[in-house]
């Protein structure tokens, strides 16, 4: 299989490519929670996919002095963008979708300049909030000159120059239903999944249950988006 040219590879099989969503000031709480029970699971490396702009209020913004910025910067993770703002006008997720690539370059741009000086980071690499965007964005997100985009299943390296794929993703939104049918099947074939952690998962799902039986059981292991582009 190819994409836009490149050979689509396959994740390595019992392999989760785990990530922590929405990470702002508006779940701060329960972001120190769910970091301190992933560690309880010996989950070491994953990826922090931080939104600059929560909802555009200024109380989500990510500044140097502020105590959750400097909590985050401790964790010493790898820190990803979220989005912008994650909502578009109209109060959709799709947030980038609608915009000219002019306008979505330069809103992405602006949460990398809001990273940079308010955690002292450049994002590695960027997931869109409803983890699907327009091919355009893939090409944004390169020009930008972040290493990589997620769409979908796809993982687009731009600094390997390359596409890998997972069989399936599991991308909660911190609801009390937690939908995994469709992943079933891929999980007991062994199949390489992406899983996004939505703060509040632990106090409204079973998503953390589901991770203890991915490795204890199933003996899948746990990565962060560039550590596993880098192990390969």
């Amino acid at each position: 299989m190819s994409i836009l040219g490149k050979v689509v590879d396959t994740v390595e099989d019992n392999t989760v490519i785990i990530s922590m969503h929405d990470i702002s000031p508006v779940y701060e709480d329960d972001i120190v929670k769910s970091y301190d029970l992933l560690t309880d699971l010996g989950i070491s490396s994953l990826t922090l996919l931080v939104t600059p702009f929560f909802g555009l209020k200024k109380s989500n913004k990510f500044t140097s002095r502020d105590i959750f910025s400097k909590y985050i910067r401790s964790l010493d993770l790898e820190i990803s963008l979220h989005g912008f703002s994650h909502f578009a006008k109209s109060g959709s997720l799709n947030e980038f979708d609608k915009l000219t690539t002019d306008k979505a370059t330069s809103r992405l741009k602006d949460g990398v300049s809001i990273l940079k000086s308010g955690l002292g980071k450049i994002p590695v690499g960027f997931v869109p909030p409803t983890w699907e965007t327009a091919p355009k964005i893939v090409k944004v997100v390169q020009q930008i000159g972040l290493d990589y985009c997620v769409n979908g299943n796809l993982i687009y390296d731009h600094v390997r120059v390359r596409v890998v794929q997972t069989a399936d993703r599991i991308v909660s939104q911190g609801q009390r239903s937690l939908s995994i049918e469709t992943a079933l099947f891929e999980i007991e074939l062994g199949g390489a999944l992406q899983i996004g952690v939505h703060p509040s998962d632990y106090r409204m799902n079973d998503l953390f249950d589901l991770l203890a039986e991915l490795k204890d059981r199933l003996g899948y292991r746990f990565i962060g988006f560039r550590d596993y582009l880098s192990s390969i």
